[in-house]
Order: C-alpha cells, then sequence, then structure tokens
C-alpha cells in the first residue's frame, strides 16, 4: 500500500510540475512547438507561433534566424528579408545571415546586393566555394563574364 502512495505521489507531483511550468513559462512551451514543428519541415503551421513570441518579446537563440527560414519556405520574401535585415543590424550570425539574404536577393533579381553580400562572406571566409560559385554565376548572369571566370577558377582551385 506504501508504494501505490509513493507512486501516486510521484505521479501527483510530475503532473503538478509541468501544470506549473506551463503558467511559469508559456513562452517556452510556444517556442519548443515552434520548434518541433520547424524541424519537421511544417514551416506554415511554426510561423504563426514565432511570430506570437515576437510580439510578446521572447527572444531566444535561434528565434528570427527560423522565423526568417520558415518565412522563405512559405514563400513570403518580404518578411524574410525584414527578419535577416534585422539580424544583420543585430550583428547575429553574420556569415549565415549575409549568405541567407544574398540568396534572397538573388531570388528576387537584385544581383548586385547579393554580390556585395557574397564578397563580404567571401573576405571572412575565402575557401567557401559554393558562395564563390554564387558570386560567378551572378557575375555571368550580369555580363561581366571576365569576372566570373576569374571567380570560377578561384572556386576550382586554379589560384589565380
Amino acid at each position: 500500500m506504501k508504494r501505490i502512495g509513493f507512486i501516486a505521489f510521484l505521479l501527483a507531483v510530475a503532473s503538478l510540475t509541468a501544470v506549473a511550468y506551463r503558467l511559469c513559462h508559456p513562452e517556452w512551451v510556444i517556442y519548443r512547438k515552434a520548434e518541433t514543428l520547424f524541424s519537421n519541415h511544417a514551416y506554415a503551421r511554426a510561423l504563426p507561433l514565432y511570430e506570437e513570441l515576437r510580439k510578446r518579446g521572447f527572444d531566444a537563440s535561434g528565434l528570427l534566424r527560423n522565423l526568417g527560414s520558415a518565412y522563405l519556405a512559405a514563400g513570403k520574401e518580404h518578411e524574410a528579408r525584414a527578419v535577416f535585415e534585422e539580424m544583420m543590424a543585430r550583428g547575429e550570425d553574420r556569415l549565415g545571415v549575409m549568405k541567407e539574404l544574398a540568396l534572397l536577393y538573388v531570388g528576387t533579381g537584385r544581383f548586385e546586393e547579393a554580390a556585395v553580400l557574397f564578397r563580404a562572406v567571401l573576405q571572412q571566409d575565402p575557401d567557401d566555394r559554393s558562395v564563390r560559385i554564387r558570386l560567378a554565376r551572378i557575375l555571368f548572369w550580369t555580363g561581366r563574364n571576365e569576372e566570373a571566370i576569374h571567380e570560377y577558377r578561384k572556386a576550382l582551385g586554379e589560384g589565380i
């Protein structure tokens, strides 16, 4: 009988702890739900949760990045750009944000702005071949063929 009473006590403590956590830290509960949806690629369902957290002023590491990525996946480029630009202004994950923002600019035809960002990434990480190739593509698309060839050769390791 003591064993059943002890088990009931432990179950009650666990249940009350879960309820208390949900009452004291509702933002963290919402954040975990959003993160789970995001990791399962349910971006459209995660978006309203991230937006709610942002309205509440909740500031967890990765919130803005995932919000921006979810906007991108949902086809909301304008909102994604605003989030990534905010992250740039804050100085958060500069290299990653510059890459995301540059890709966004490429997708919307803003090639010069994308090239500037890709060049900034290459200044900090000159061995990033994927960025160098993307830069070369932009240069080719904008008719700057000599520069494009130079960047392609660097990407191939020809060391020009």
